[in-house]
């Protein structure tokens, strides 16, 4: 497992949180919502090693969270029946939560506030927290 990897990028991701949070989200919205992004797929692949519910060398792909059938899209890629696994269910709405209106959000126009953005961020560290319960992981 590349568990570094993650935690590396989710470090960097939170990084990139906090100094939005700090700011004016609005001026940085494109590359806020595309760490957003990366974070949650960083999340859900360390959730599924973690788990031993992924076959070795699989990547999980923002975009599988778009769709309805999320679940159909992943299973090719696990070892495990996803709905087994603790917490399946909330963390895949969590993430279809994230992924909603994402390319929306990076290629459309300006947003004219920073509720939406906020909201992201606010699912982003609840799937976080979903993730950890899901695992028993402490840190």
């Amino acid at each position: 497992m590349q568990e570094e990897k993650h935690n590396d990028a989710l470090r960097e991701v939170e990084a990139y949180i906090d100094e939005c949070l700090q700011g004016n989200m609005l001026k940085r919205q494109r590359l806020l919502m595309a760490a957003l992004s990366l974070g949650m797929q960083h999340v859900v692949e360390m959730w599924l090693h973690k788990t031993r519910a992924i076959k070795p060398g699989a990547t999980i792909k923002h975009e599988f969270f778009k769709s309805e059938e999320r679940k159909l899209k992943l299973a090719g890629m696990l070892t495990k029946n996803i709905s087994s696994l603790k917490n399946a269910d909330a963390i895949l709405s969590i993430s279809h939560e994230i992924e909603l209106n994402r390319d929306d959000i990076i290629y459309g126009a300006p947003l004219q506030n920073d509720r939406v953005l906020r909201e992201k961020i606010d699912y982003f560290f609840e799937l976080k927290k979903a993730v950890k319960d899901a695992t028993g992981d402490t840190r």
